[in-house]
């Protein structure tokens, strides 16, 4: 299922994990081919409670160290804002899922989509450390503004439909409107700083 997810959105975080899993497969899709009714609605697949556990702390973790990065080298004011905002928001947003993990004794999971987005935090990572100035602000919100949009849907399309455990079905719909409000920062800082290139 994660293959396609690897090979074909490598760049992207969490919309082509939605899209596939959304879809019941990952697998191309068919040549388009006439057919006399339309077809099905996509059947949601479901998502293992402890994939999904580990899908949530590697994203939050590579959202934080994005983030104290930033509040060290990115030079716009509100760019340090937001990076500031997303490491008190997220510091205790991931202490308190470690928590209940332990809790409900949900062991995470590691699979292929949690491995590629570690992969790509690494990436992000080392390409934010040899960027300064303007241009770290730049891609540094680019990318926040993709991952929080990603992440969105995938809680909104995988993640809660697919839960099964109430503790953790309730955790992700408490921290989705923190990251609905990262969002809409990163989104408003991206227009700022476009603004004055």
């Amino acid at each position: 299922m994660h293959r396609f997810v690897r090979s074909r959105y490598r760049a992207r975080f969490f919309l082509p994990l939605a899209v596939a899993l959304a879809c019941g497969g990952g697998h191309a899709p068919a040549p388009a081919r006439p057919a006399p009714a339309p077809p099905a609605a996509p059947r949601i697949a479901r998502v293992a409670d402890a994939n999904t556990a580990a899908i949530l702390l590697t994203s939050l973790s590579a959202d934080l160290a994005a983030a104290r990065l930033a509040t060290t080298r990115a030079r716009h004011r509100d760019v340090k804002l937001l990076a500031r905002s997303i490491v008190t928001d997220l510091t205790p947003s991931s202490t308190k899922l470690s928590r209940l993990l332990s809790s409900i004794k949900l062991n995470p999971r590691e699979d292929d989509v949690s491995q590629m987005l570690r992969d790509q935090s690494y990436a992000r990572r080392d390409t934010l450390r040899n960027l300064s100035g303007s241009r770290f602000d730049v891609v540094y919100i680019e990318g926040e503004v993709r991952f929080h949009e990603d992440l969105l849907v995938a809680i909104d399309s995988v993640f809660l439909p697919s839960a099964r455990n109430a503790s953790l079905k309730d955790y992700i719909t408490a921290v989705r409107p923190t990251i609905a409000s990262h969002l809409a920062l990163a989104e408003q800082v991206r227009a700022t700083i476009t603004a004055r290139r």
